[in-house]
């Protein structure tokens, strides 16, 4: 249900705002592809990038970041491993995990 309070101006506030994300989402998308990548590659190395100068990030790290289930998150590295895009190393302080970290630099729709 629809919060009563909102003003007309309010809605056309949010309207405004989520036009703004749709247009940011297609170029972004858009550019992504013609970088060869799917917009789902391009966000996992956004996020892989991220984090690489704070320690890297793990496979739970990503999949939070991308809100993808653990198993789709390791599908999504295992392809971009293939494609040689991202590497996995070993957690010093933590044996368990593996970090991940991009093989090149890349500058999709940043």
């Amino acid at each position: 249900m629809l919060e009563p309070h909102l003003t007309d101006r309010d809605y056309r506030t949010l309207a405004s705002f989520r036009f703004a994300l749709r247009q940011f989402l297609t170029f972004s998308e858009a550019a992504a592809r013609e970088a060869g990548l799917t917009p789902r590659q391009h966000q996992a190395l956004l996020g892989i990038k991220n984090t690489q100068n704070a320690g890297g990030a793990g496979i739970g790290d990503l999949a939070s970041f991308l809100i993808l289930h653990h198993n789709s998150t390791v599908e999504l590295v295992d392809r971009l491993v293939r494609a040689g895009y991202v590497k996995r190393g070993d957690d010093t302080a933590d044996r368990r995990r593996v970090l991940l970290s991009l093989t090149v630099t890349f500058r999709v729709g940043q």
